[in-house]
């Protein structure tokens, strides 16, 4: 049953917009690898990358580009069941939260907060602004979902 609006926090909505559309886009990733199964298709990514200045300028971007378009079959089989693994997990997140389950709340406290520390070592190996950013916001949504999970469990909701 569908938690009445008024009683549902905006910001545990935001959060499951965000699960929601983490698992769009991982679904979108997990159908664009799998179609580079296509030999023809990853024949005109590769020459479509590689028309792009940018990638062609900037080692990282160029690198990166060939370990895509170079994969074999087996490791891009492996990425995109990776992919579509996590987006079904995001979506069950997303899901929960929106019908404010409390174990959508424990669930993704578990799973964000097990990902903490590769993301620490992560900033610590190479300063991003996007790994810091990445950072800051799961520690935030970890940080607000045990607050609200305490202040529920003391109120002697579950």
């Amino acid at each position: 049953m569908l938690a009445p609006r008024d009683s549902r926090s905006p910001t545990l909505t935001l959060i499951a917009i965000f699960r929601l559309a983490k698992a769009l886009v991982l679904a979108a990733a997990c159908v664009g690898m799998l179609k580079l199964l296509d030999p023809e298709t990853a024949r005109r990514l590769q020459r479509w990358i590689t028309a792009i200045p940018l990638v062609e300028n900037h080692p990282g971007l160029g690198g990166a580009a060939r370990r895509i378009t170079d994969a074999s079959p087996g490791r891009i089989q492996l990425a995109a069941l990776i992919a579509a693994g996590y987006a079904a997990l995001f979506t069950v997140e997303g899901v929960g939260l929106w019908l404010g389950k409390a174990w959508a709340e424990y669930l993704v406290i578990v799973v964000t907060g097990s990902f903490l520390p590769f993301e620490i070592y992560e900033l610590a190996r190479r300063f991003t602004a996007v790994r810091l950013g990445t950072l800051i916001v799961n520690v935030a949504i970890v940080a607000y979902l045990v607050v609200r999970r305490v202040h529920a469990h003391r109120k002697g909701r579950r």
